[in-house]
């Protein structure tokens, strides 16, 4: 009973993870935006499958994907945001406009979307259809930006050493997350322990604990790095040099480099990760443990009932 019991749970799983991403593209795969309005597509371990073309020329920069699995890339060039289905198929080169030097994009659990604003003090939140819901008029420079599990506290930074907080609920400044000698921080990402971890200048990509505490630092080895993104398995992350064309898959807990390879262009300016972690909605296929006992537990309570009602109906 306790193997049917588990090979139902991995059923489901499975089922989970199909069911949320239908289409070309492999939970892993990384989407680097590599210029000319593009962004190249390639399997985890560096195998070239496709590139998906803006049409607008220019930089291509931070993306993201929503719960469907349509993947965004904010267009810095343009001013915009385009957007292309789980098949890789462009829907809209301009998704969204009315941006500044927009440079990153998270969604949060409701399927609205924050963008970072390099050229203001600005954070654009629009709603699933790329339509304008509110703009917070924060303290500094956004270019890079992500949104903690409240759902409320967005972290972000402009290129400084100091990561800064809003409360987006409230439209109101926090207390600066952190600052140091840390150079100028790029794009960042709020693991689901509440460590925050940012891409750097230096080379390096630092881990902080939840109150702003160093807890770690990685070399990268590849100059400057620009790009940061957690792995679906929870353990790993994703970095890239600025403007280069290395990428680079690193070891939470021992900072060893486990996948190193090129994309071929120099320029590089930001990654997203089929299936990738954020905290603060976006998507993430693969259930993290927690929500893996949940499953194994809601299986148990559909087992439940099911013994109930045949009991009711033998004594009816």
């Amino acid at each position: 009973m306790k193997f049917r019991m588990k090979s139902l749970a991995v059923a489901a799983v499975l089922a989970f993870t199909s069911s949320a991403f239908a289409g070309p593209f492999t939970v892993g795969d990384v989407f680097a935006s590599t210029g000319n309005g593009k962004v190249d597509v390639f399997s985890k371990t560096g195998v070239y499958k496709t590139t998906l073309d803006t049409t607008l020329g220019g930089y291509t920069t931070g993306s993201t994907f929503d719960s469907f699995g349509n993947f965004y890339v904010t267009a810095i060039s343009s001013n915009v945001v385009s957007k292309f289905d789980a098949n890789g198929v462009l829907v809209n080169s301009a998704w969204t406009t009315g941006l500044g030097s927009n440079e990153s994009i998270v969604f949060n659990k409701l399927g609205q979307a924050y963008i970072g604003n390099a050229g203001a003090s600005q954070v654009l939140k629009v709603d699933a259809n790329g339509v304008h819901l509110q703009t917070f008029n924060v303290q500094s420079g956004t270019d890079w930006i992500d949104l903690a599990a409240d759902q409320k506290t967005l972290i972000y930074s402009d290129e400084s050493n100091t990561i800064r907080q809003w409360d987006v609920s409230a439209d109101a400044a926090l207390p600066d997350f952190t600052t140091g000698s840390y150079g100028s921080l790029y794009a960042k990402r709020i693991r689901p322990n509440g460590d925050v971890m940012a891409a750097s200048s230096t080379g390096s990509v630092y881990r902080f604990d939840a109150a702003g505490a160093l807890l770690q630092t990685y070399a990268a080895g590849i100059g400057s790095v620009f790009a940061l993104n957690l792995d679906p398995d929870g353990t790993s992350f994703w970095t890239g040099s600025t403007g280069g064309t290395t990428i680079e898959k690193i070891d939470i807990a021992t900072g060893n480099i486990l996948q190193n390879w090129s994309t071929g262009s120099g320029e590089l300016f930001g990654l997203a990760v089929l299936g990738e972690i954020q905290s603060g909605g976006g998507t993430n296929p693969v259930p993290e443990p927690e929500t893996y006992a949940l499953m194994l537990g809601g299986l148990g309570v559909l087992g439940f009932v099911a013994r109930r009602r045949k009991l009711a109906r033998q004594s009816a």
